[in-house]
Order: C-alpha cells, then sequence, then structure tokens
C-alpha cells in the first residue's frame, strides 16, 4: 500500500516512475484470493481512521486529497460495533466516541474524567512528525493519567493487535495514532473488501503513466559513495532511477543491498496466526451482532512471543459482513487472529507442520464461537489459515514480522542519498496509513526537497 501511495503521488507530480511488485499482484500484506468459489481478503480487518464526506484534516480527507481521489471511490462502509472482551468486562464502541465513552463512564466511573483527559492529550500529540525516533512507553505512561490497571490494558488491546511491533509495549506516538484511528474515528470497509481498494489505486496509478510490472523481484541493488546507482532484477535487467523507495521494510531493504550495516537483533519481532472460514448463513442466523471482537482470557495482556506454536489466550475476531451495508450476504466469513512463534513452526517438519496447521484452525475456531457465544458446531463451507512462515514466504518480511521491526525511522532515511524506506518500517499504521507513509515520504524527499 506504501508503495502505491508513493507511486500514485510521483505519478502526479508528473515524475516517471515504476513500480516493482514480486508477486502477481500488488497489495502485499493486503490482497485477496479465491478459495473453493469463495473469495477471501487477507490482512484487512477493517480499515481504521473512518471520516465521512468533508472530513476536514483527517487523515482519510488528506489521503483523498493528496491522491487526486474522490471520497465516493472507496465505497465505505461503517462498522455496526465491535468489543473488547475480557473476562469480566466488556466495552462496547463503534464510530460514535460517545459510545466507548459512555461504556467507561458506567462500568469504570471513577476513571472518566481521567479518560477525558487521556483523550485531550492524546488528540493534542503531533504523532505525525518526521522527527524524533526515540521509543516512549506507553504502559508507563497511561499510569500516569489511567490508574485501573484494568481499564489501562484494555484501552491496550486492539492497539497492540492492530499496530504495535514491540512486545508487551506500544510506543506512544503510534498508541496515539492508533488511539485516534480507532476509538475517536472507527472502522470502516469498503464494499467489495481490498479489492475495491486495490482496484482503485492500481487503475488511478495506471491512468497518470504510472508502469507496473509484477513478477518481477529486485534481487540487488549497487550501492556506490553513499548513492543507490543501479537495481538489479531478478530477469537480469539493470535500472537506473534519480530516487529509489523501498516498501519491503528496514532489515529486508538491507538485505537486498547487501549492507553490511546491523539492525540490533536483540529486539524481538512478531507475528500472527490468521484463519479465515467460510460459515453458512448471514450472521444474524447466528447471533452475531459485532463486527470485531478484541479478547483476551485474562486481566492483563501478555502481548508477546509465545512459547508454543500459537497463543489462543487473546485474539482477534473478525466478521467482515458486519458492517453497515444493505448488500444481501448468504454466509459469514470468521476471521480470527493469535500471537505466534515463528521459530516453533520454523522448526516442525513438512508433516509435523500440515497437522500443527489442522490442529490450530479447529482449535482457534472453537475459541471464537466461545468468545462469539455459539455452543453449536457450525460446519464450515471453506477455510484456510497463515502461519508466519506464510507471511514471510509472500510479504518478504523476515521471521513474518507483519509489523516489521520495533525501531522505526520516521524519516525514512537509512544513510543513502536516494534510497529511502516508506510503509511498515517508516511508522505509520494501518491501510490508511501505509498510504499516506508513501505520500509523506515522496513529498518529503522529492517534491519539498531541493
Amino acid at each position: 500500500m506504501s508503495g502505491l501511495g508513493a507511486g500514485i503521488r510521483l505519478a502526479l507530480a508528473g515524475k516517471k516512475v515504476i513500480l516493482l511488485e514480486k508477486h502477481n499482484t500488488v497489495g502485499g500484506l493486503n490482497g485477496y484470493y479465491y478459495r473453493h468459489g469463495c473469495r477471501y481478503d487477507v490482512g484487512l480487518h477493517a480499515m481504521t481512521n473512518f471520516v465521512s464526506r468533508g472530513g476536514g484534516s483527517k487523515p482519510f480527507a488528506k489521503l483523498c486529497r493528496q491522491l487526486r481521489l474522490p471520497y465516493e471511490a472507496f465505497q465505505l462502509t461503517e462498522q455496526i460495533r465491535s468489543c473488547i472482551h475480557f473476562p469480566h468486562t466488556k466495552l462496547y464502541f463503534n464510530n460514535d466516541f460517545e459510545l466507548l465513552r459512555s461504556e467507561i463512564s458506567q462500568k469504570f466511573p471513577s476513571y472518566i474524567d481521567a479518560f477525558d483527559q487521556l483523550t485531550k492529550t492524546v488528540i493534542g500529540l503531533n504523532d505525525t512528525a518526521l522527527s524524533g525516533t526515540k521509543f516512549i512507553s506507553t504502559r508507563a505512561h497511561l499510569k500516569d493519567f489511567i490508574k485501573d490497571s484494568t481499564l489501562r490494558e484494555m484501552l491496550l488491546l486492539p492497539l497492540l493487535y492492530y499496530g504495535s511491533a514491540h512486545v508487551n509495549d506500544i510506543d506512544w506516538r503510534q498508541f496515539a495514532i492508533l488511539f485516534k484511528a480507532i476509538y475517536l474515528e472507527g472502522f470502516t470497509r469498503p464494499r467489495g473488501g481490498v479489492r475495491t481498494i486495490l482496484h482503485l489505486l492500481r487503475e488511478h496509478y495506471r491512468k497518470l503513466g504510472g508502469i507496473l510490472r509484477v513478477k518481477t523481484p529486485v534481487v540487488s541493488v549497487t550501492i556506490e559513495n553513499g548513492h543507490a546507482s543501479a537495481v538489479h532484477l531478478q530477469t537480469g535487467e539493470m535500472l537506473r532511477a534519480h530516487q529509489i523507495f523501498s516498501s519491503i521494510g528496514h532489515r529486508e531493504t538491507l538485505r537486498v543491498l547487501h549492507s553490511d550495516n546491523i539492525i540490533p537483533s536483540n529486539a524481538q519481532t512478531l507475528s500472527f496466526l490468521e484463519t479465515i472460514a467460510t460459515l453458512p448463513g448471514p450472521p444474524w442466523t447466528h447471533h452475531w451482532h459485532n463486527t470485531i471482537v478484541f479478547y483476551n482470557d485474562f486481566e492483563s495482556v501478555n502481548y508477546a512471543i509465545p512459547e508454543t506454536c500459537v497463543d489462543l489466550h487473546s485474539g482477534v475476531v473478525c466478521i467482515p459482513e458486519n458492517y453497515q451495508d444493505d448488500t444481501p450476504q448468504a454466509n459469514t466469513t470468521l476471521r480470527t487472529t493469535h500471537l505466534a512463534n515463528y521459530d516453533a513452526w520454523k522448526s516442525l517438519s513438512h508433516a509435523a507442520y500440515s497437522t500443527r496447521k489442522q490442529h490450530y484452525l479447529l482449535q482457534s475456531r472453537q475459541k471464537a464461537f466461545t468468545i462469539l457465544g455459539q455452543p453449536s458446531k457450525i460446519k464450515p463451507i471453506a477455510e484456510d489459515i497463515f502461519t508466519p512462515l506464510t507471511v514471510e514466504r509472500y510479504t518478504g518480511h523476515i521471521k513474518g514480522a507483519v509489523y516489521g521491526h520495533p525501531n522505526k525511522i520516521r524519516d525514512g532515511n537509512i544513510g543513502l542519498t536516494n534510497l529511502f524506506i516508506c510503509g511498515t518500517d517508516q511508522g505509520f499504521l494501518g491501510i490508511v496509513g501505509a498510504l499516506l507513509s508513501g505520500i509523506s515520504m515522496v513529498n518529503y524527499h522529492t517534491l519539498q526537497s531541493k
């Protein structure tokens, strides 16, 4: 997504630009495919940063202006309602911030003023500044606002799962970005899912004269005196360009550069297991009315690499049909996401890997049924599962690190005169954030630079 954002912005500025994609379609972490007659979105549970048409200075409105795309082209539908599910408490929220505020007022009445102060502070924070990379612990900082540990953990859970690359924490600026994106603005989904966005962006880019080449991996980049002088493709071709933007990640970019620079390896990187199942009947027939449920089995959240292949004690349960969309739905898509251990999956034999996948496919679905209050067994029409190895295979992210390395490079500068990174390791989050990352890096390094 960040590469598409960068490509469109460059093409709008009249630059000659080429996008190189390793696979047969664009999208990276966000794509779609067909299985047993069912279309599955991958990556996209929901878009964040919902805003009504006109949205002023909000991120999505800025995105539309920067890419010269009309708001209506995204065909956005709003979530019905989502839930933070803890053992003894539930907090509901939707795209009206007052719902979450009233939930906290009812269930944590002593802390509503503290929550209001937190909200005011977050709104006033300049979280998209490209300067400043020092990590600020949100877990430590939240205690200054909210003394109740359960409320702190409940507010953290969705934000951790939606964008934190840090074990058991999240950077304060990224917390602010996600707090605004999820709680103050909210979840949305385009009619037709991620396919709608990808088609819109791809065709817009092509109409602007941008060149797109798929199935074209970059194998290396030649560096001369701190300058990227040539890009070498798997086809044997060599390309030269005034500037290069890499959306594959910091470590992954250094690998392509064959660089001796070393990123600290002591930082743990997080990956996930995800399942998708198509179930018969629309969601209301199963009495499922929430769009997304973020659940945790304990009073504190352990957002860390599990000791075993998967940690089912916390996760995300998503029903993509539960949006305010009047399109008739014949079936229900059930998606689950859990923290996973890359090394544990990597150590398995081929046979053990297949067996373990089937085991967790069933276990994850049963866990989702329990969380959703569905005691009966529902036989899926079709189903699939992704492990950290799947993520690594299809995205190139080392060890399947969905959110990249914990150390973000806000200005995209990795020490070269004409090669910059955008996307996951630049630090903006979600689909809207990824697109804005590409746009911001182009604006900063190309359109505003001397």
